[in-house]
């Protein structure tokens, strides 16, 4: 189990959704749900809530969910549909966490790490997204998400991000982590940044950075922070289905002086921590 959404729901819950792949090679994935009172220990329920071939845009897997409480009260869950097609961006929405409905995908095309901002922007819902290899921002008038993506372009350029600290190498790809967190000076944007180390997929590094980007116009990047916040260095993430991976799909406001962070560790576990708001000067 790994890369997983979670959100603090109207009953003070943490909800999580969860990838769980049941292939040896990673390639077949369901979504799981787990709940917690406090965001740290969690209640697994035993079978999955989203299953790989619900539609027919999903019969190779449902990966990567990331959650966003909607203006019309509904939670959505922005999801890579795998099918023979290739893998589109797929999105759900829910009430309960136990019952789905179906709302498309923005584009037929190649594409994954998607999220919407979690309140419009004027008149618009404004859409992250990653067709390889940079970050792209689209938008749409119509608040049911279901059609009308337009305005679709580059937001930020992998080559824009940091160095491997181990080789200097600029990153192959970059994406968004977890939904934009909106906060005083800018709406907060955890990334994730995959570097080549080697000629195969295994000497690849997937490790955490940030942008911060302007409130009232989201195209515009106000900030890039220099350097990876999260690199993978303990053996959970070192060691696993695919080794070196530090990959998120979720950050979380309580309202503390913190906010929690979720990322799977090597496409094997999941793993949590806390990231200081006295240390985002650029946020706070």
């Amino acid at each position: 189990v790994f890369n997983c959404g979670v959100i603090i729901d109207d009953d003070g819950l943490y909800k999580m959704l969860f990838r769980a792949a049941w292939t040896e090679d990673q390639s077949m994935s369901d979504c799981g749900l787990a709940l917690s009172i406090e965001g740290t220990k969690w209640y697994v329920l035993d079978k999955p809530v989203l299953k790989c071939g619900m539609n027919d845009h999903c019969t190779r897997g449902i990966e990567d969910p990331r959650i966003v409480k909607w203006i019309d009260g509904w939670k959505y869950i922005f999801t890579t549909a795998c099918s023979p097609a290739g893998c589109r961006v797929g999105i759900w929405r829910t009430k309960n966490f136990f019952e789905y409905e179906w709302i498309g995908i923005p584009f037929n095309q190649e594409d994954k790490n998607a999220s919407i901002f979690p309140e419009p922007i004027g008149a618009w819902a404004y859409l992250l997204h990653r067709k390889a290899p940079h970050i792209w921002i689209s938008r749409t008038k119509d608040l049911t998400l279901r059609s009308g993506w337009q305005d679709s372009q580059i937001l930020v350029e992998k080559d824009e991000f940091y160095r491997s600290p181990n080789t200097e190498n600029l990153p192959a790809k970059i994406g968004i982590a977890g939904p934009p967190v909106k906060t005083p000076k800018g709406w907060l944007v955890i990334i994730h940044a995959i570097h080549d180390q080697g000629e195969n997929m295994f000497n690849r590094v997937y490790s955490l950075g940030f942008m911060v980007l302007n409130l009232n116009n989201p195209v515009k990047v106000e900030y890039i922070y220099p350097s990876p916040i999260l690199w993978p260095t303990e053996k959970y993430e070192i060691i696993g289905a695919v080794p070196v991976v530090c990959f998120s799909n979720a950050v979380v406001d309580p309202g503390g002086d913190s906010l929690y962070i979720y990322w799977g560790g090597a496409d094997t576990v999941i793993c949590g921590g806390r990231l200081m708001k006295k240390d985002l000067p650029m946020c706070y």
